[in-house]
């Protein structure tokens, strides 16, 4: 590892060490039910339909008992305890030792510890052997790491014709990356972006694809876009916001325009073994 890489790995787990250390969640929100599809200590992922992008996470990687699946980046330990709420087997791991001590509670208050292994450990140098996974998935962590190291790991660790899937931002949207980078700390708007993200980008995507060497798609299976705006503070009002979520459905009615969404999926599937 390059000294450049050590600084960016130590400001990333610095980073989510004191927004875990701030955070001041209760036990009740923290308790993650095998019903729950978005996180309860971040309220708004409802409202921008989180649910619907977990959903096609799980459809694309045939979540079931007895899957052995890898959360990369657990951060909170939400999708982890999600996963194995559905009978998963799950190794989660993240560059942040708070966060790692947090899921670690979670899970106990959830009652699913002994389905999950918490690690703290880099996702671009995974601790684990070949062909260890049959899914590897995550929630918001991609668009943190190296693409083409993590892709190369992604491949190693899953089985042949294993499957991963992501959600993530993306930033196929010129108006909305215009706003990301001129916004963000001005007029009220809080900075909660680490130095070291970027959402995918096409060049982005393509990095992905030439690190992973398998199949690398997007999915958007609705629309995030105008409901950015909620960010503004005169439109964090129910009128506003409602207007926002309105726009949204009626973008998503299009297929064309669903790339422009904030929010998607990356699903990726690995070839099967030669014969």
């Amino acid at each position: 590892m390059t000294e450049s890489e050590e600084t960016a790995q130590a400001r990333e787990a610095e980073f989510w060490d004191e927004v875990v250390g701030a955070a001041q969640d209760s036990d009740e929100d923290l308790c993650v039910g095998k019903a729950d599809m978005f996180d309860r200590t971040m309220p708004w992922l409802e409202y921008m339909d989180y649910p619907a992008f977990l959903q096609q996470v799980f459809d694309h990687i045939g979540i079931g008992p007895g899957m052995r699946v890898l959360d990369l980046g657990c951060g909170k330990g939400f999708l982890a305890a999600a996963l194995a709420h559905r009978g998963a087997e799950v190794d989660a791991i993240d560059i942040s030792p708070r966060s790692v001590a947090r899921c670690r509670d979670r899970a106990a208050l959830s009652g699913i510890s002994e389905r999950i292994r918490f690690h703290v450990m880099d996702c671009e140098r995974l601790e684990f052997e070949d062909d260890s996974f049959d899914a590897v998935c995550g929630s918001f962590v991609l668009h943190h790491l190296d693409l083409g190291k993590v892709a190369g790991e992604i491949a190693r660790t899953l089985k042949p014709s294993g499957r991963a899937a992501f959600i993530e931002t993306f930033g196929l949207n010129p108006m909305l990356m215009l706003a990301r980078a001129t916004l963000p700390g001005r007029f009220g708007i809080e900075k909660a972006s680490s130095e070291d993200e970027y959402p995918l980008d096409r060049q982005r995507i393509e990095r992905l694809r030439a690190g992973f060497r398998g199949q690398v798609e997007a999915a958007f299976p609705t629309v995030v876009f105008a409901r950015m705006g909620g960010y503004l503070p005169f439109l964090n009002n129910r009128p506003g916001l409602g207007l926002l979520k309105a726009f949204d459905r009626a973008a998503a009615l299009p297929a064309f325009l669903r790339s422009w969404s904030y929010y998607g999926v990356l699903t990726m599937n690995r070839a099967p073994a030669a014969p």
